[in-house]
């Protein structure tokens, strides 16, 4: 179950006001209490607006990168300071208010993020195909070839393990004697 954002800054307010335990507020939200008292304590270090978007990239409100950079833009705040506040990466501000400074609102809160066409394909697996399908036995042949390959790089470096392993045992043996 999805906490919703709303909720969690009601219940962070009411734990830090001191009007209810931190066990009675995470149990209202449905949170474990050791993860709602490591919010907390990030809560009073930050501000409730740092445990809310801290840690979610992409998924800033627009409400709150505006917030962010008019907070630097009218010099009510610095740029580390502004990351200290909400718990952001000084080059995430940074790059918030070059946006806004070059393009306005409309740039900042572009849908586009991140570097474009640089996204990862989706490695296959066995469990997608049926197994028996030609999909199936070309992916288990080339998981069964860069196995072996891998043996092969490693089948030296157990080998002279094993050399230096006997030749310290005739070592220590001859020594004794």
């Amino acid at each position: 179950m999805k906490i919703k954002e709303e909720d969690l800054e009601r219940e962070l307010k009411i734990a830090l006001s001191g009007k209810d335990s931190q066990r009675g507020c995470s149990e209202r939200i449905g949170m474990g209490l050791s993860k709602f008292k490591k919010l907390l304590r990030r809560a009073r270090i930050h501000g409730v607006d740092a445990v809310l978007h801290s840690n979610m990239p992409g998924s800033y409100t627009d409400e709150f990168r505006l917030t962010v950079v008019n907070s630097v833009i009218s010099g009510s705040l610095t740029q580390g300071m502004a990351g200290a506040r909400y718990n952001l990466d000084e080059s995430t501000i940074r790059s918030w208010v070059k946006k806004y400074q070059e393009g306005g609102e409309e740039l900042l809160l572009e849908a586009g993020r991140g570097r474009r066409g640089m996204g990862r394909k989706k490695k296959p697996k066995l469990e997608d195909y049926e197994p028996g399908s030609i999909e199936y036995l070309r992916l288990e042949n080339e998981l069964l070839k860069r196995e072996n390959l891998l043996l092969k790089k490693a089948l030296p470096l157990v080998q002279e393990k094993i050399r230096n392993r006997s030749r310290a045992k005739s070592g220590t043996s001859s020594s004794e004697n």
